[in-house]
């Protein structure tokens, strides 16, 4: 059965945890890298990232330092725990505290934007990237759930170029 890592905060754990275990993984929950348990051999096929605090800053879409840089560092954290082909889906918030949705998130671009450059940076070429909000991450199947994620636009980091002589 393939293996999937979910990180981020415990408000969101549970959900996104039970969502992607119907998806057909087996899941392993970590609050914090320090979760990291016994078995550093063990390989993930998909890494689930949800916001690791408050995402939201005052204006729509934006994404808060702290939170960004709480993401790049668990994503550079797990990066060697990830099979080098493995599904990579990044949870972003879809609303500014005011109930309405936010329209395609600059957040979610900025994030997926700076994580390839991690991979390209740490050569994990294959991985691929996805960004996804985090309610229909956690929506229960019968509202739609998980299933999305088939739906999804995947972007991969760029392959180093090779001269030939």
């Amino acid at each position: 059965m393939p293996l999937a890592l979910v990180t981020g905060t415990p408000e969101h754990l549970g959900a996104a945890a039970t969502a992607v275990g119907r998806a057909g993984f087996e899941v392993v929950v970590w609050q914090t890298t320090e979760d990291a348990g016994e078995n550093p051999a063990v390989l993930f096929d998909c890494y689930v990232q949800l916001p690791c605090g408050s995402t939201i800053t005052g204006g729509r879409g934006r994404i808060a330092a702290p939170d960004l840089v709480c993401r790049i560092d668990t994503l550079a954290a797990v990066a060697g725990r990830l099979r080098p082909n493995a599904s990579i889906i990044l949870g972003v918030e879809d609303g500014d505290g005011s109930g309405l949705p936010l329209p395609a998130t600059a957040a979610g671009d900025l994030l997926a934007t700076v994580a390839l450059a991690v991979l390209e940076d740490l050569g994990r070429w294959a991985s691929r990237i996805a960004v996804m909000s985090v309610s229909d991450l956690c929506r229960p199947p019968e509202e739609g759930g998980i299933a999305v994620i088939p739906a999804l636009q995947w972007e991969m980091p760029t392959p180093p170029l090779v001269s030939a002589p």
